[in-house]
């Protein structure tokens, strides 16, 4: 039973709240799919270090023009490092008001969720959440409230097709919190109780919260929504931009004092081996060489 609400609220603690660029997601181009057997055996440093840097796709067209520009926007934001996140951002910004646009990253997520390329799905949702518009927001929405599958592979009591899908939602709802809309506020105070997954629900509540600045008044507010047994959720520590290791670690530490049910259970030691009767020998006299 431990070990299985340590699984849970890993997978819940998975998903990113901060929306844009994912320095080091995995992307693939429109006619690129993975194939190969064996990875590649080129470093990533190498990969970054032959890129030029700062020189991201626009987005702009219509009808397949916008289709085009969104496929190689994705593919170039899933390749980006954080030192491209402004430049990102700035792309998005001047595209907002183009609706062909909109509905072509709807479409590039969905053909990209239905292929099982889950990493570019990701990528795709996050830049979608961050321009903040509004049928960008109705999509995520809809996205979210998607039915999360019931068959497929079971590892560890997992299913992990729902597992995976859960993920890509709790993306989605993190965008929806960042259009800072009462709309939108509400069906992410929705999803906070009403999602069939934790992970969803553990990013709904972290989501509504880190778009109010962790205020008292935002964790009176969403904590109405909240299921009893998850009420740990509205404690979970964050990683803010430019904190050191040491004062991440103190909240951090501070946080496993308070809810000691969420660490990791100690590994059980294995039984010693019975010793062997003949170490080092052999019934066979091995042959010459």
């Amino acid at each position: 039973m431990q070990s299985r609400k340590w699984r849970v609220i890993s997978h819940a603690g998975a998903a990113v709240v901060t929306l844009g660029l994912m320095s080091g997601s995995v992307a693939f181009g429109a006619d690129t799919r993975p194939g190969s057997e064996q990875g590649s055996n080129i470093p990533p440093s190498r990969v970054i270090a032959g890129r030029k840097l700062h020189q991201p796709p626009g987005l702009s067209g219509t009808g397949e023009d916008a289709r085009k520009s969104v496929k190689s926007f994705v593919t170039w934001a899933g390749q980006s490092v954080v030192e491209e996140q402004g430049d990102a951002r700035e792309v998005l910004r001047s595209a907002a008001q183009n609706p062909d646009v909109i509905q072509a990253f709807t479409e590039e997520i969905l053909e990209a969720h239905k292929s099982g390329d889950s990493s570019r799905a990701l990528v795709a949702l996050g830049l979608l959440g961050e321009m903040r518009t509004y049928e960008g927001a109705k999509f995520l929405a809809e996205f979210v409230r998607m039915p999360l599958p019931t068959k497929g592979t079971v590892i560890e009591g997992e299913l992990q097709e729902e597992a995976q899908q859960a993920r890509l939602q709790a993306k989605a709802v993190a965008g929806i919190a960042y259009l800072r809309d009462p709309e939108f506020d509400r069906e992410v105070l929705y999803q906070v109780g009403a999602h069939p997954s934790v992970i969803v629900r553990a990013e709904a509540i972290s989501a509504f919260l880190w778009n109010r600045g962790d205020s008292l008044e935002a964790r009176k507010e969403v904590e109405q929504y909240v299921r009893r047994e998850e009420l740990l959720f509205l404690d979970r520590v964050r990683r803010v931009s430019g904190e050191t290791a040491e004062t991440f670690n103190r909240k951090l530490t501070a946080y496993l004092k308070a809810h000691p049910e969420v660490q990791a259970p100690k590994p059980e030691p294995k039984e010693p081996r019975p010793p062997e009767e003949k170490p080092y020998t052999f019934d066979v006299t091995p042959p010459k060489f």
